[in-house]
């Protein structure tokens, strides 16, 4: 694929996006707390529920 080839525009973009995702997760996980996982307390409405 055109990104993955090395010194294109697209490639460069494709870098410099991932640049600033990562820094931004970066600044993320150092300002705010972890998530927390959830736990699924009623099943009405589930499809599965139904199998």
């Amino acid at each position: 694929p055109a990104a993955l080839q090395e010194n294109t525009p697209l490639a460069d973009a494709f870098e410099e996006l991932t640049r600033n995702v990562v820094a931004e997760v970066v600044k993320r996980n150092e300002s705010l707390p972890p998530t927390e996982a959830i736990k699924i307390t009623t099943m009405a409405g589930c499809s599965a529920v139904n199998k």
